[in-house]
Protein backbone atom coordinates (compact mmCIF):
# COMPACT_ATOMS: atom_id res chain seq x y z
CA UNK A 1 0.00 0.00 0.00
CA UNK A 2 2.84 2.32 0.88
CA UNK A 3 4.49 1.50 -2.45
CA UNK A 4 1.34 2.35 -4.39
CA UNK A 5 0.93 5.58 -2.47
CA UNK A 6 4.57 6.51 -3.13
CA UNK A 7 4.14 5.84 -6.83
CA UNK A 8 0.97 7.93 -6.99
CA UNK A 9 2.61 10.71 -4.99
CA UNK A 10 5.70 10.65 -7.23
CA UNK A 11 3.53 10.68 -10.37
CA UNK A 12 1.57 13.64 -8.99
CA UNK A 13 4.77 15.57 -8.17
CA UNK A 14 6.22 14.81 -11.61
CA UNK A 15 2.98 15.85 -13.30
CA UNK A 16 2.92 19.07 -11.32
CA UNK A 17 6.55 19.80 -12.14
CA UNK A 18 5.94 18.95 -15.79
CA UNK A 19 2.88 21.22 -15.90
CA UNK A 20 4.79 24.06 -14.25
CA UNK A 21 7.72 23.52 -16.63
CA UNK A 22 5.34 23.52 -19.60
CA UNK A 23 3.63 26.63 -18.27
CA UNK A 24 7.02 28.31 -17.96
CA UNK A 25 7.93 27.29 -21.52
CA UNK A 26 4.58 28.58 -22.78
CA UNK A 27 5.13 31.91 -21.02
CA UNK A 28 8.66 32.12 -22.41
CA UNK A 29 7.40 31.19 -25.86
CA UNK A 30 4.69 33.84 -25.59
CA UNK A 31 7.28 36.43 -24.54
CA UNK A 32 9.61 35.32 -27.32
CA UNK A 33 6.75 35.56 -29.82
CA UNK A 34 5.90 39.06 -28.55
CA UNK A 35 9.56 40.05 -28.76
CA UNK A 36 9.78 38.71 -32.31
CA UNK A 37 6.60 40.54 -33.26
CA UNK A 38 7.93 43.74 -31.69
CA UNK A 39 11.22 43.24 -33.49
CA UNK A 40 9.41 42.70 -36.80
CA UNK A 41 7.41 45.87 -36.20
CA UNK A 42 10.58 47.82 -35.41
CA UNK A 43 12.29 46.44 -38.50
CA UNK A 44 9.25 47.28 -40.59
CA UNK A 45 9.08 50.80 -39.15
CA UNK A 46 12.82 51.21 -39.69
CA UNK A 47 12.44 50.07 -43.30
CA UNK A 48 9.54 52.47 -43.86
CA UNK A 49 11.56 55.27 -42.26
CA UNK A 50 14.58 54.46 -44.42
CA UNK A 51 12.42 54.42 -47.55
CA UNK A 52 10.89 57.72 -46.49
CA UNK A 53 14.34 59.27 -46.03
CA UNK A 54 15.49 57.76 -49.31
CA UNK A 55 12.49 59.22 -51.15
CA UNK A 56 13.02 62.59 -49.45
CA UNK A 57 16.69 62.64 -50.47
CA UNK A 58 15.96 61.63 -54.06
CA UNK A 59 13.03 64.04 -54.34
CA UNK A 60 15.26 66.89 -53.16
CA UNK A 61 17.64 66.22 -56.05
CA UNK A 62 17.45 68.30 -59.21
CA UNK A 63 18.64 65.33 -61.27
CA UNK A 64 16.10 62.78 -62.42
CA UNK A 65 16.65 59.34 -60.84
CA UNK A 66 15.06 56.16 -62.18
CA UNK A 67 15.73 52.55 -61.08
CA UNK A 68 14.80 49.53 -63.22
CA UNK A 69 14.96 45.80 -62.72
CA UNK A 70 17.08 43.80 -65.13
CA UNK A 71 13.86 42.96 -66.98
CA UNK A 72 13.25 46.65 -67.62
CA UNK A 73 10.43 47.10 -65.11
CA UNK A 74 10.58 50.43 -63.25
CA UNK A 75 11.11 50.08 -59.50
CA UNK A 76 11.44 53.74 -58.53
CA UNK A 77 11.51 57.28 -59.90
CA UNK A 78 11.94 60.62 -58.13
CA UNK A 79 10.05 63.87 -58.50
CA UNK A 80 12.57 65.44 -60.88
CA UNK A 81 12.32 62.46 -63.23
CA UNK A 82 8.54 62.61 -63.05
CA UNK A 83 8.57 66.30 -64.01
CA UNK A 84 11.05 65.82 -66.84
CA UNK A 85 9.03 63.15 -68.57
CA UNK A 86 5.54 64.08 -67.28
CA UNK A 87 5.09 60.75 -65.50
CA UNK A 88 2.13 59.97 -63.19
CA UNK A 89 2.26 60.56 -59.43
CA UNK A 90 2.01 56.84 -58.60
CA UNK A 91 4.07 54.09 -60.16
CA UNK A 92 1.88 51.53 -62.00
CA UNK A 93 2.69 47.85 -61.53
CA UNK A 94 5.01 46.22 -64.07
CA UNK A 95 5.51 49.48 -66.00
CA UNK A 96 8.50 49.12 -68.31
CA UNK A 97 11.15 51.70 -69.11
CA UNK A 98 10.12 51.96 -72.76
CA UNK A 99 6.45 52.37 -71.83
CA UNK A 100 7.20 55.18 -69.37
CA UNK A 101 9.89 57.01 -71.37
CA UNK A 102 9.20 56.53 -75.03
CA UNK A 103 12.77 57.10 -76.13
CA UNK A 104 14.62 54.28 -77.86
CA UNK A 105 17.90 56.01 -76.96
CA UNK A 106 17.15 55.45 -73.25
CA UNK A 107 16.23 51.82 -73.86
CA UNK A 108 19.48 51.33 -75.76
CA UNK A 109 21.47 52.88 -72.89
CA UNK A 110 19.68 50.53 -70.46
CA UNK A 111 20.61 47.42 -72.50
CA UNK A 112 24.22 48.49 -72.97
CA UNK A 113 24.54 49.27 -69.24
CA UNK A 114 23.55 45.67 -68.40
CA UNK A 115 26.27 44.47 -70.79
CA UNK A 116 29.03 46.94 -69.89
CA UNK A 117 28.25 47.88 -66.30
CA UNK A 118 27.92 51.63 -66.92
CA UNK A 119 27.20 54.26 -69.59
CA UNK A 120 28.26 57.87 -69.12
CA UNK A 121 27.61 61.20 -70.86
CA UNK A 122 24.82 60.30 -73.29
CA UNK A 123 23.06 63.45 -74.56
CA UNK A 124 19.29 63.39 -74.99
CA UNK A 125 16.76 65.86 -76.39
CA UNK A 126 13.28 64.41 -75.75
CA UNK A 127 10.75 64.92 -78.48
CA UNK A 128 7.87 67.18 -77.53
CA UNK A 129 10.11 69.14 -75.12
CA UNK A 130 11.84 71.59 -77.43
CA UNK A 131 13.83 73.38 -74.74
CA UNK A 132 14.84 70.29 -72.74
CA UNK A 133 18.43 69.06 -72.95
CA UNK A 134 19.53 66.11 -70.79
CA UNK A 135 22.68 64.14 -70.08
CA UNK A 136 22.08 60.49 -69.18
CA UNK A 137 24.42 58.44 -66.98
CA UNK A 138 23.58 54.82 -66.10
CA UNK A 139 25.17 52.25 -63.81
CA UNK A 140 24.52 48.58 -62.99
CA UNK A 141 23.71 48.10 -59.27
CA UNK A 142 24.78 44.84 -57.60
CA UNK A 143 23.32 43.01 -54.61
CA UNK A 144 25.44 42.36 -51.51
CA UNK A 145 26.05 38.89 -52.93
CA UNK A 146 27.76 40.49 -55.91
CA UNK A 147 25.05 39.58 -58.41
CA UNK A 148 23.58 42.38 -60.60
CA UNK A 149 20.14 43.41 -59.38
CA UNK A 150 19.03 46.67 -61.03
CA UNK A 151 20.02 49.58 -63.26
CA UNK A 152 20.11 53.16 -61.99
CA UNK A 153 19.64 55.92 -64.58
CA UNK A 154 20.57 59.53 -63.79
CA UNK A 155 19.13 62.34 -65.98
CA UNK A 156 21.02 65.62 -65.57
CA UNK A 157 19.21 68.71 -66.90
CA UNK A 158 21.50 70.78 -69.14
CA UNK A 159 18.75 73.12 -70.34
CA UNK A 160 19.92 76.18 -68.39
CA UNK A 161 23.52 75.65 -69.47
CA UNK A 162 22.38 75.37 -73.08
CA UNK A 163 20.37 78.57 -72.75
CA UNK A 164 23.38 80.36 -71.28
CA UNK A 165 25.57 79.02 -74.06
CA UNK A 166 23.07 80.20 -76.69
CA UNK A 167 22.86 83.61 -74.99
CA UNK A 168 26.66 83.85 -74.96
CA UNK A 169 26.88 82.86 -78.62
CA UNK A 170 24.17 85.35 -79.61
CA UNK A 171 25.86 88.06 -77.55
CA UNK A 172 29.23 87.49 -79.22
CA UNK A 173 27.58 87.48 -82.66
CA UNK A 174 25.67 90.69 -81.93
CA UNK A 175 28.72 92.46 -80.47
CA UNK A 176 30.83 91.41 -83.46
CA UNK A 177 28.19 92.73 -85.84
CA UNK A 178 27.71 96.01 -83.98
CA UNK A 179 31.46 96.61 -83.75
CA UNK A 180 32.13 95.60 -87.33
CA UNK A 181 29.76 98.20 -88.80
CA UNK A 182 31.40 101.40 -87.46
CA UNK A 183 34.89 99.90 -87.79
CA UNK A 184 34.25 99.08 -91.46
CA UNK A 185 32.97 102.61 -92.11
CA UNK A 186 35.95 104.20 -90.35
CA UNK A 187 38.39 101.94 -92.19
CA UNK A 188 36.75 102.70 -95.54
CA UNK A 189 36.83 106.48 -95.11
CA UNK A 190 40.42 106.48 -93.81
CA UNK A 191 41.60 104.33 -96.73
CA UNK A 192 39.87 106.69 -99.16
CA UNK A 193 41.56 109.70 -97.58
CA UNK A 194 44.95 107.97 -97.71
CA UNK A 195 44.45 107.01 -101.37
CA UNK A 196 43.49 110.59 -102.27
CA UNK A 197 45.62 112.87 -100.07
CA UNK A 198 44.98 115.88 -102.33
CA UNK A 199 41.19 115.65 -102.34
CA UNK A 200 39.19 118.85 -101.99
CA UNK A 201 38.99 120.29 -98.50
CA UNK A 202 35.17 120.14 -98.45
CA UNK A 203 35.21 116.43 -99.34
CA UNK A 204 37.98 115.76 -96.83
CA UNK A 205 36.05 117.48 -94.02
CA UNK A 206 32.94 115.52 -94.99
CA UNK A 207 34.85 112.23 -94.75
CA UNK A 208 36.47 113.22 -91.45
CA UNK A 209 33.04 114.13 -90.10
CA UNK A 210 31.77 110.65 -90.94
CA UNK A 211 34.85 109.11 -89.30
CA UNK A 212 34.14 111.13 -86.18
CA UNK A 213 30.45 110.11 -86.23
CA UNK A 214 31.26 106.40 -86.40
CA UNK A 215 34.07 106.79 -83.84
CA UNK A 216 31.55 108.32 -81.44
CA UNK A 217 29.16 105.47 -82.12
CA UNK A 218 31.93 102.97 -81.45
CA UNK A 219 32.88 104.70 -78.19
CA UNK A 220 29.23 104.75 -77.10
CA UNK A 221 28.86 101.05 -77.83
CA UNK A 222 32.03 100.15 -75.92
CA UNK A 223 30.87 102.29 -73.00
CA UNK A 224 27.47 100.58 -72.91
CA UNK A 225 29.11 97.16 -73.10
CA UNK A 226 31.34 97.98 -70.13
CA UNK A 227 28.34 99.31 -68.18
CA UNK A 228 26.15 96.29 -68.76
CA UNK A 229 29.05 93.95 -68.03
CA UNK A 230 29.60 95.59 -64.63
CA UNK A 231 25.87 95.55 -63.83
CA UNK A 232 25.42 91.89 -64.79
CA UNK A 233 28.47 90.80 -62.81
CA UNK A 234 27.48 92.92 -59.76
CA UNK A 235 30.79 94.78 -60.04
CA UNK A 236 29.20 98.19 -60.48
CA UNK A 237 29.95 100.57 -57.61
CA UNK A 238 26.63 101.53 -56.00
CA UNK A 239 26.52 104.49 -53.60
CA UNK A 240 23.00 104.81 -52.21
CA UNK A 241 21.90 108.26 -51.03
CA UNK A 242 18.67 110.06 -50.35
CA UNK A 243 17.98 111.67 -53.72
CA UNK A 244 15.29 114.18 -54.68
CA UNK A 245 13.50 112.45 -57.53
CA UNK A 246 11.99 115.67 -58.88
CA UNK A 247 15.41 117.36 -59.03
CA UNK A 248 17.01 114.38 -60.79
CA UNK A 249 14.25 114.21 -63.41
CA UNK A 250 14.28 118.00 -63.88
CA UNK A 251 18.05 117.94 -64.45
CA UNK A 252 17.70 115.23 -67.11
CA UNK A 253 14.81 117.05 -68.78
CA UNK A 254 16.87 120.26 -68.96
CA UNK A 255 19.73 118.33 -70.58
CA UNK A 256 17.34 116.76 -73.10
CA UNK A 257 15.54 120.02 -73.91
CA UNK A 258 17.57 120.77 -77.05
CA UNK A 259 16.95 117.31 -78.57
CA UNK A 260 13.25 117.64 -77.73
CA UNK A 261 13.02 121.14 -79.27
CA UNK A 262 14.58 119.95 -82.55
CA UNK A 263 11.76 117.43 -82.88
CA UNK A 264 9.09 119.73 -81.49
CA UNK A 265 8.51 117.49 -78.45
CA UNK A 266 7.06 118.94 -75.23
CA UNK A 267 8.57 117.61 -71.99
CA UNK A 268 6.45 117.42 -68.82
CA UNK A 269 7.00 116.34 -65.22
CA UNK A 270 4.29 115.22 -62.82
CA UNK A 271 6.18 114.17 -59.67
CA UNK A 272 5.79 115.14 -55.98
CA UNK A 273 8.66 117.62 -55.55
CA UNK A 274 9.28 116.69 -51.90
CA UNK A 275 9.79 113.01 -52.64
CA UNK A 276 13.14 111.40 -51.90
CA UNK A 277 14.33 107.93 -52.89
CA UNK A 278 17.22 105.66 -51.98
CA UNK A 279 19.31 105.51 -55.13
CA UNK A 280 22.72 105.95 -56.69
CA UNK A 281 22.49 109.40 -58.36
CA UNK A 282 24.68 108.39 -61.31
CA UNK A 283 22.78 105.16 -62.05
CA UNK A 284 19.40 106.84 -61.57
CA UNK A 285 20.39 109.63 -63.97
CA UNK A 286 21.57 107.12 -66.57
CA UNK A 287 18.29 105.18 -66.34
CA UNK A 288 16.15 108.31 -66.74
CA UNK A 289 18.31 109.60 -69.62
CA UNK A 290 17.97 106.31 -71.51
CA UNK A 291 14.19 106.23 -71.12
CA UNK A 292 13.58 109.91 -71.92
CA UNK A 293 16.00 109.78 -74.87
CA UNK A 294 14.14 106.76 -76.27
CA UNK A 295 10.80 108.48 -75.77
CA UNK A 296 11.99 111.54 -77.72
CA UNK A 297 13.60 109.49 -80.49
CA UNK A 298 10.72 107.08 -81.07
CA UNK A 299 7.82 109.31 -80.05
CA UNK A 300 5.80 111.42 -82.43
CA UNK A 301 7.10 114.65 -83.96
CA UNK A 302 5.51 117.61 -82.16
CA UNK A 303 4.35 115.15 -79.53
CA UNK A 304 4.73 114.98 -75.76
CA UNK A 305 6.94 113.04 -73.34
CA UNK A 306 5.77 112.96 -69.74
CA UNK A 307 7.51 111.61 -66.62
CA UNK A 308 5.17 110.87 -63.73
CA UNK A 309 5.53 109.43 -60.23
CA UNK A 310 2.94 107.71 -58.06
CA UNK A 311 3.05 105.77 -54.78
CA UNK A 312 2.29 102.06 -54.98
CA UNK A 313 1.73 101.52 -51.26
CA UNK A 314 4.63 99.19 -50.44
CA UNK A 315 7.43 101.61 -49.67
CA UNK A 316 8.19 102.33 -53.31
CA UNK A 317 7.33 104.90 -55.92
CA UNK A 318 6.45 103.97 -59.48
CA UNK A 319 7.92 106.26 -62.14
CA UNK A 320 6.55 106.22 -65.69
CA UNK A 321 7.98 107.68 -68.91
CA UNK A 322 5.25 108.04 -71.52
CA UNK A 323 5.40 108.98 -75.20
CA UNK A 324 2.72 109.27 -77.88
CA UNK A 325 4.61 107.47 -80.63
CA UNK A 326 3.57 104.56 -82.85
CA UNK A 327 3.82 102.01 -80.02
CA UNK A 328 5.46 98.59 -79.79
CA UNK A 329 3.95 95.42 -81.35
CA UNK A 330 2.62 92.96 -78.71
CA UNK A 331 4.98 90.21 -79.87
CA UNK A 332 7.99 92.44 -79.14
CA UNK A 333 7.05 93.48 -75.59
CA UNK A 334 8.51 90.37 -73.94
CA UNK A 335 11.86 90.92 -75.66
CA UNK A 336 12.17 94.67 -75.41
CA UNK A 337 14.73 94.52 -72.56
CA UNK A 338 16.99 91.97 -74.29
CA UNK A 339 20.46 93.05 -75.30
CA UNK A 340 20.63 94.26 -78.92
CA UNK A 341 16.92 93.62 -79.51
CA UNK A 342 15.38 96.24 -81.78
CA UNK A 343 11.75 96.55 -82.83
CA UNK A 344 12.76 98.42 -85.98
CA UNK A 345 16.42 97.72 -86.72
CA UNK A 346 16.76 100.20 -89.58
CA UNK A 347 15.17 103.04 -87.60
CA UNK A 348 17.18 102.26 -84.47
CA UNK A 349 20.49 102.37 -86.30
CA UNK A 350 19.46 105.58 -88.05
CA UNK A 351 18.77 107.10 -84.62
CA UNK A 352 22.23 106.03 -83.44
CA UNK A 353 21.22 103.59 -80.72
CA UNK A 354 23.43 100.73 -79.54
CA UNK A 355 20.60 98.32 -78.71
CA UNK A 356 21.78 98.12 -75.09
CA UNK A 357 19.94 101.06 -73.52
CA UNK A 358 16.85 99.23 -72.28
CA UNK A 359 18.89 96.28 -71.07
CA UNK A 360 20.98 98.73 -69.03
CA UNK A 361 17.76 100.26 -67.66
CA UNK A 362 16.56 96.83 -66.54
CA UNK A 363 19.79 96.02 -64.73
CA UNK A 364 19.97 99.46 -63.07
CA UNK A 365 16.39 99.10 -61.80
CA UNK A 366 17.23 95.70 -60.32
CA UNK A 367 20.49 97.00 -58.84
CA UNK A 368 18.53 99.78 -57.09
CA UNK A 369 16.07 97.26 -55.65
CA UNK A 370 13.21 97.83 -58.09
CA UNK A 371 11.94 96.48 -61.37
CA UNK A 372 11.01 97.76 -64.82
CA UNK A 373 8.26 96.90 -67.31
CA UNK A 374 6.53 98.33 -70.36
CA UNK A 375 2.99 98.82 -71.63
CA UNK A 376 2.16 99.82 -75.19
CA UNK A 377 -0.62 100.00 -77.75
CA UNK A 378 -0.01 100.37 -81.45
CA UNK A 379 -0.81 103.90 -82.54
CA UNK A 380 -1.28 105.12 -78.95
CA UNK A 381 2.23 105.33 -77.61
CA UNK A 382 4.41 103.50 -75.10
CA UNK A 383 4.90 103.83 -71.35
CA UNK A 384 7.91 102.48 -69.46
CA UNK A 385 7.59 101.98 -65.71
CA UNK A 386 10.23 101.48 -63.03
CA UNK A 387 10.09 101.40 -59.24
CA UNK A 388 12.39 102.98 -56.68
CA UNK A 389 12.66 102.55 -52.92
CA UNK A 390 11.43 105.53 -50.92
CA UNK A 391 13.63 107.11 -48.26
CA UNK A 392 12.49 106.64 -44.67
CA UNK A 393 11.26 110.23 -44.50
CA UNK A 394 9.27 109.96 -47.73
CA UNK A 395 7.94 106.53 -46.79
CA UNK A 396 6.46 107.89 -43.57
CA UNK A 397 4.62 110.84 -45.15
CA UNK A 398 3.28 109.82 -48.59
CA UNK A 399 -0.04 111.65 -48.29
CA UNK A 400 1.65 114.93 -47.39
CA UNK A 401 3.89 114.74 -50.44
CA UNK A 402 1.02 113.85 -52.72
CA UNK A 403 -0.67 117.10 -51.73
CA UNK A 404 2.50 118.97 -52.74
CA UNK A 405 2.67 117.39 -56.19
CA UNK A 406 4.07 119.61 -58.88
CA UNK A 407 1.57 118.71 -61.58
CA UNK A 408 2.45 118.80 -65.25
CA UNK A 409 5.42 121.12 -64.89
CA UNK A 410 6.64 122.06 -68.33
CA UNK A 411 10.38 121.98 -68.84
Amino acid sequence: MDIVFSIILTAAVVSLLWWRLGQSYRVQASHAEADLKSMDERLENAQVEMEHHRDAVFDAMTDGILVCSLKGEILFWNSACRRMFQLPETLPDHLTLLEAIRLHEVQEVFQRTIEKGRMMGVHLKPRGAEALHLMLNAVLVHHSSGKPGSVLLNFHDLTQLKELENARRDFVANVSHELRTPLSMIKGFVETIMDHPKMEEETLMNFLGKVQKHSDRLALLVGDLLTISKLESSQATVNLHEVSLFEEVSRVMNDMERAARVKGVTLKIDIPDAIKVKADPGLLEQMIINLVDNAIKYGSTDGCVEVRGSFNGNGQICVSVKDDGPGIPPEALDRIFERFFRVDKARSRAQGGTGLGLSIVKHIAQTLGGRVWVESQLGKGTTFFFTLILSEESHSQPQLMLEETRSAAKV
